[in-house]
């Protein structure tokens, strides 16, 4: 009997003591991810930001690139980006010293990072121009864009797509890192967690708006109307966020993503923002 009895107890009397580690739901935030290489990729993406940040605001007071050409403005914006790719690849964590570099996570947070900033620079960009009243001036001559996208005759100069590179990884990484601590930190509901999300969307359209769209900068970069964009073209432009940052946020956490499944998902995004913006520009026309 006394055999038969500790067999029957023996899982019960584990459970206490499994159930103690456990962390009870809100008690404790969780900023970074847990899969290692992506927190890995995670903490230096932030720590790299005020980096790029600072050399963007450098070349916009000191007025530099009214000297530059189509050469200067390139150097530039792949500048910006190439720390995300080369600092991660040349100094790789412990967790991804032994991985090829495709087998990363900061490899793969770079190429959803990267198809939507291209789709959204090719395509999107004449949105901006017809919509919301973007305009751009810089002289360069390295363009592209859609050719039967929009109604403008604007040009997207190609250096501004590794530039958007790091502007993104930013504002992506940033707003997946604050949704985790808080959905850890506090009980959210769906609708909640809804909310802040489009709370932290609007916040960050509003702020680029705010910091980029300035009079020093107004003769390469200016909406026509820059108090109406603050305002109502922030949930405009925010709405790329709110359809993007739930996706991304997901990348690499229960399992490593494939190319293919990074690649389709940033495609399928894109093609998702792509008709919030046909459906507002239809529905509720230029700001």
């Amino acid at each position: 009997m006394g055999a038969h009895r500790v067999k029957n107890e023996g899982p019960d009397a584990q459970r206490p003591c499994v159930a103690s580690r456990r962390t009870p739901t809100g008690a404790k935030g969780s900023w970074w991810s847990s899969n290692p290489g992506k927190a890995a990729a995670e903490r230096f993406y932030l720590i790299y930001s005020p980096i790029w940040i600072a050399l963007v605001g450098l070349v916009m007071l000191s007025g530099m690139y009214r000297s530059w050409g189509d050469a200067g403005f390139m150097l530039f914006g792949l500048g910006a980006a190439a720390p995300l790719v080369f600092v991660p690849y040349l100094a790789p964590r412990p967790e991804d010293a032994n991985k090829p570099a495709w087998a990363t996570s900061w490899f793969r947070l770079n190429l959803w990072i990267g198809i939507f900033v291209f789709v959204g620079s090719y395509f999107f960009t004449h949105y901006f121009f017809d919509v919301v009243g973007m305009r751009y001036a810089f002289p360069t001559s390295w363009n592209g864009s859609a050719e039967l996208v929009g109604d403008s005759e604007g040009q997207v100069p190609l250096f501004l797509y590794p530039l958007t590179q790091a502007y993104f990884m930013t504002y992506h990484v940033a707003v997946t890192v604050l949704l985790r601590y808080l959905s850890t930190r506090f009980v959210l509901g769906r609708v909640a967690k809804a909310a802040l999300i489009v709370a932290l969307a609007y916040l960050v359209a509003f702020a680029e708006t705010f910091f980029m769209a300035v009079p020093l900068l107004a003769d390469v970069f200016e909406y026509a109307d820059r108090g109406r964009m603050l305002v109502w073209g922030s949930m405009f432009y925010g709405s790329f966020f709110v359809i993007s940052v739930p996706v991304f946020a997901t990348i690499d956490e229960d399992e490593p993503w494939t190319l293919g499944r990074t690649a389709l998902s940033a495609l399928g995004v894109s093609m998702a923002v792509f008709i919030v913006l046909d459906l507002w520009a239809k529905l509720l026309g230029p700001l």
